[in-house]
């Protein structure tokens, strides 16, 4: 218990106020990028503990982690088809032997970039490959599988480049507006 404690205090200690910024004022005014929708059903509110580049796991990882309670619903941020859905790990804690053992889906979106929703509960995907999901749609269950202190839902996004894929950052639609998000607050989803 002790353990995860220390964990969840080193992630909070170290996220918070961790922001990247990704451009200038008027780029950011100009910015079209695709805006992904929270991923968990409208109403629910969720802790952001690490955002990107966050110094506990994100270092150079352009990566979100939003704490959830085991079982809670998470939702497809963009709509796609589903390109992978493993569900069959059971077990998860901060130890090397768990990197690559986390339950997660991956949807790939229209313009060839794919989300991952990652430490997904034992059985906790609710998509099958091939499926085609619509943004808001309930894909899964958050866990603690894989590499991971306590239940919550890894997101990333990758795009397609020559040389394989990249890391991409993305906006979400808020309560206060369109934006990146930063670790150490509470996002609602409507």
């Amino acid at each position: 218990m002790r353990l995860v404690f220390f964990a969840l205090l080193l992630i909070f200690f170290s996220s918070c106020g961790v922001q990247h910024h990704f451009a200038t004022q008027q780029e950011y005014d100009n910015d079209s990028s695709y805006v992904y929708s929270l991923p968990y059903p409208k109403g629910a509110a969720h802790f952001l503990i690490q955002g990107y580049n966050s110094l506990f796991s994100h270092k150079g990882r352009l990566a979100l982690d939003f704490k959830m309670k085991k079982g809670s619903f998470i939702t497809a941020a963009r709509g796609g088809v589903v390109v992978r859905a493993e569900e069959g790990f059971t077990k998860g804690g901060v130890n090397k032997k768990y990197y690559g053992k986390a339950n997660q889906v991956v949807i790939r979106h229209n313009d060839g970039s794919n989300a991952y929703y990652g430490h997904l509960q034992f059985n906790g995907a609710l998509v099958n490959i091939g499926d085609v999901v619509q943004q808001g749609d309930t894909i899964a269950r958050a866990g603690t599988t894989g590499y991971s202190a306590t239940p919550h839902l890894h997101f990333i996004v990758w795009g397609p480049t020559p040389k394989g894929r990249s890391q991409m950052p993305v906006r979400f639609k808020t309560k206060k507006g369109v934006g990146y998000l930063k670790p150490g607050r509470w996002y609602r989803a409507f």
